[in-house]
């Protein structure tokens, strides 16, 4: 309850001159006023003249007071704004608590996270559809063993992305492997089952199966319910930004490939694509990005083939990419791990770069071929300010294993493989068909030594390489 000084211990000027004089009056009654005129005629009159003549003081003192009071020249007396209540002092105690006024500090919004996980090329080699077949027994393919000891590392983020190095347009033509990829349905519905659900197909083996093998794997992928890029099926769906959003994070994807082997799109085509040196319409795709999320992520595929260290042209590109203000950059295509680094923008922010993740599956040649990694971060919305940064980075190394000639294929996380199944890799078996003379065996020390080289310790923090 409010506490109201008019209703406790306040009384106004007017009424307390009235309740004074008032009283006062009516003291005197008629048998008392007879009492006196009689006693005039007394000799001993002085008796009764002294209180007489207080009472009558009395009288005028309070019907002054109370023609002061209702013509306000008794208030501004007392230095009071006329009609003013006169403030009695209230009888002492504690003085009641005010009520709650219902209204309270607006309070910060909390901060918005999403868990991002990403990996290399997912190259699906002839030998891997043919194992997939074999473990389907005859009834379509299984490709669920060879992913089995890494599947839970990417079921547990809030968004994944994978590069599908191979066209999938088995709707449209045979399978085949090297060199011109087409590669069964049943390997992008099981990407999507561990929890893939962002698919680039931006790379140098996006147009082996044509114009329509390109449209029929966009058309594959839209009906997983993920979100697929690369390509574009016309000019006007090029000038819309490719979002996700996820947490409340808006995400926008730049993607790009460095080369198509020599391949192109007829003439006369709708269908677009953007190549990494386009560089007025690779800044214009960045700067739509920025215009609509929250944080922007280019996708190039790009460098040398084999090789464990960026090319001039990728540190360049990646540069450039961080000037223009792109918060991650997430490369493929060397099929090795690649440095990951920061770089400073123009603006001063900074830009992850992964120059490569390597491959995620396939059946290659090197044992540098067989080291990937994949990525985890924590991409982080400040519900104050609404900047979003990246909060968390850690790489987990994934190794590609097979026996004899591309035989039990998986892929393994780093902290699961051991030196007994390095031992048993096929890949100087696989080498010798092939008349390839590797000079490095695949090795615990080898593996670590890659590690090293391609992943600072600020981005491995929690992975023990002392058993290696």
């Amino acid at each position: 309850m409010h506490y109201n000084s008019r209703q406790n211990g306040t009384v106004y000027a007017p009424q307390k001159a009235a309740a004074l004089g008032g009283s006062r009056a009516n003291a005197h009654t008629e048998e008392d006023m007879k009492r006196y005129s009689c006693d005039f005629n007394r000799k001993d009159s002085a008796s009764w003249k002294i209180p007489l003549m207080v009472g009558l003081v009395v009288l005028l003192c309070v019907g002054a007071v109370g023609v002061l009071a209702m013509s306000g020249t008794f208030d501004a007396l007392l230095g009071k704004t006329p009609g003013e209540a006169v403030a009695v002092s209230a009888p002492e105690g504690p003085t009641p608590a005010a009520e709650p006024s219902g209204e309270s500090a607006p309070e910060t919004a909390p901060d918005s996270v999403v868990r991002l996980k990403a990996v290399g090329d997912n190259l699906i080699h002839d030998s891997i559809y043919r194992q997939a077949a074999e473990y389907a027994g005859g009834n379509g393919y299984d490709f669920s063993p060879m992913y089995a000891p890494v599947a839970e590392e990417i079921a547990d983020a809030d968004l994944s992305y994978i590069n599908q190095e191979t066209i999938i347009a088995e709707r449209l033509y045979p399978l085949s492997g090297y060199p011109m990829f087409n590669s069964p349905e049943a390997v992008g519905r099981h990407m999507v089952d561990i929890g893939f659900d962002v698919v680039s197909i931006a790379n140098n083996h996006m147009l082996d199966m044509g114009e329509k093998g390109l449209a029929a794997a966009l058309d594959f992928w839209e009906e997983q319910g993920v979100t697929v890029f690369g390509a574009w099926r016309s000019e006007a769906d090029m000038q819309k930004p490719i979002l996700t959003e996820t947490n409340g994070i808006t995400i926008a994807w730049v993607p790009m490939t460095q080369m198509t082997n020599g391949l192109s799109l007829p003439a006369g085509s709708e269908m677009r694509y953007l190549l990494c040196d386009e560089t007025e319409l690779l800044r214009q795709q960045v700067e739509l990005a920025k215009e609509n999320a929250d944080f922007v992520i280019a996708v190039p595929h790009w460098g040398d083939e084999y090789v464990l260290d960026a090319n001039e042209y990728q540190e360049t590109l990646a540069q450039q990419l961080a000037d223009w203000g792109v918060d991650l950059i997430l490369g493929s295509h060397s099929h090795t791990l690649q440095p990951v680094e920061w770089r400073t923008g123009e603006g001063g922010g900074r830009t992850l770069v992964v120059y490569s993740l390597g491959n995620f599956i396939g059946n290659m040649l090197y044992p540098q071929n067989m080291i990937g990694g994949l990525l985890d971060l924590d991409i982080t919305k400040d519900g104050e300010t609404g900047e979003t940064t990246i909060t968390r980075v850690e790489v987990l190394p994934t190794i590609i294993h097979y026996e004899g000639l591309a035989k039990n294929i998986r892929v393994y996380p780093v902290t699961e493989y051991t030196a007994e199944l390095a031992a048993r890799h096929g890949m100087e078996q696989l080498d010798a068909l092939y008349d390839v003379v590797p000079t490095q065996k695949l090795t615990l020390p080898y593996i670590r030594s890659v590690i090293e080289h391609s992943i600072p310790a600020e981005f491995r923090k929690n992975l023990d390489l002392s058993g290696m």
